[in-house]
């Protein structure tokens, strides 16, 4: 299955992302430059889930399941939206995290763990899973 290019992706709204010198797109905390590789490992996954979606929102490139939105990335890192606390703690035990930051406020309930590589993405996957699972159930 081939992935698709970054002027593929969804976009949120009737104006196409601004795009950088070399075409990638560039949004306010995503930078698809040094994220391609991370995106494109997550999305081998989450893109074959039933009813994901993926668009541009909050400056970032966020991931549906319906109108729910469960993941999104921003640079060197993925932000989880639907875990529990147990699983928050259980994930933070795991890999760095961190409560969720931006524009000087925090969403305590959202973790962001660092993910710089694709590899950092394989003891998060399953939690992804779970929140992607929880966006079904609120």
């Amino acid at each position: 299955m081939s992935l698709p290019s970054t002027h593929s992706l969804m976009w949120n709204g009737s104006h196409p992302p601004p795009m950088g010198r070399r075409g990638e797109a560039v949004l306010k905390y995503y930078d698809e430059r040094k994220m391609r590789d991370v995106r494109e490992a997550l999305e081998k996954d989450v893109m074959t889930w039933p009813g994901v979606t993926r668009k541009e929102m909050m400056g970032c490139l966020c991931y549906f399941r319906g109108k729910k939105f469960f993941a999104f990335l921003v640079t060197d890192g993925v932000v989880l939206t639907k875990l529990s606390e147990v699983d928050r703690a259980k994930l933070s035990s795991q890999v760095e995290s961190k409560p969720f930051e931006m524009a000087g406020r925090t969403a305590s309930v959202w973790i962001q763990v660092q993910a710089k590589r694709p590899e950092d993405l394989r003891p998060v996957l399953p939690y992804v899973r779970k929140s992607y699972q929880a966006a079904s159930a609120r």
